[in-house]
């Protein structure tokens, strides 16, 4: 269900979608279960008492939402859901609560490998994902990443830029990059796949799927260290972890994965094997066990 102004950008296979005035306890239809995903939707749901409500967060909203009503639609008697154990401490930390963790999972279906272009051409590609703060992303770090850019501008050579921007502002970079299209799945598992680097730059995450996905698609990845992604990624195992918003340890663990080969080629192999098995099937499974819904 999604109000009549709500925009779907990702499209929705075998899904149905109800489109309603406003999110009322009068608009929520009987259930076994009803799970709103975001701190706006729990009480409607919560008050039309049509089913068990299972509170699904997907980041906990308090970090960047300064209204107290964000904080208190975690104090309703209904299960909670977190998707990391970083994210299941926050919600603990913040309300005293516990909540049970369902990781989030990647098709390997749809995010495989590819052939470099980098394999016949030399030059290398990084690939990221740039947030705008205009649009409330600015935990995403994206200025931190553009001024890592500069920084290897000029010093490393024959570099390329890949960047997606899903929000209808401008994108004004300090260096040359291309901006890229991704309407599904398919089209971003190919960006990712041909890259030799992924970067993401967040500050805090309740999961943070990108990295993930990347590893999946066998590209080498650059994280900070954002919270929910430490519960798969290893710093000098399967990525290069770095602290959030550190210009400098940015810079340099993108410098060291364009120009090492056998570094960036042991932590891909590592990564690639770790992906595999964070399948959804293994979400799946979690989420059968999870006891409000078994």
């Amino acid at each position: 269900m999604i109000p009549d102004e709500g925009i779907i950008v990702w499209p929705l296979h075998r899904i149905k979608v109800i489109r309603v005035r406003e999110l009322s306890p009068d608009a929520i239809p009987q259930g076994d279960f009803i799970i709103p995903n975001f701190f706006t939707t729990v009480m409607p749901a919560w008050e039309a008492n049509k089913g068990q409500v299972v509170r699904l967060s997907l980041g906990y909203e308090p970090l960047w939402i300064t209204d107290d009503q964000a904080r208190q639609t975690y104090l309703i008697d209904a299960p909670i859901l977190a998707i990391s154990e970083w994210h299941r401490l926050m919600i603990k930390q913040g309300t005293g609560r516990e909540s049970t963790v369902i990781h989030g999972g990647v098709d390997s279906s749809v995010f495989h490998p590819y052939p470099k272009p980098s394999a016949m051409t030399g030059r290398k590609t990084i690939f990221y994902i740039d947030r705008s703060p205009s649009y409330g992303y600015a935990f995403k770090g994206a200025q931190d990443f553009w001024q890592a850019c500069a920084r290897l501008h000029g010093t490393i050579p024959g570099f390329e830029l890949q960047v997606v921007h899903p929000e209808p502002d401008p994108l004004n970079t300090p260096v040359p990059c291309t901006l890229k299209m991704a309407p599904d799945d398919q089209v971003m598992a190919k960006l990712y796949a041909e890259a030799d680097l992924f970067v993401f730059t967040s500050y805090f995450e309740a999961f943070g799927l990108p990295p993930l996905e990347a590893m999946a698609c066998g590209t080498a990845v650059v994280t900070t260290d954002c919270g929910g992604t430490r519960d798969y990624a290893r710093h000098g195992e399967n990525c290069l972890v770095v602290p959030p918003s550190d210009i400098e340890a940015l810079s340099q663990a993108m410098r060291d994965l364009l120009l090492d080969e056998g570094i960036r080629d042991r932590l891909t192999a590592n990564a690639l094997s770790l992906a595999r098995a964070w399948n959804w099937e293994r979400t799946a499974i979690e989420v059968e066990t999870f006891p409000s819904i078994s």
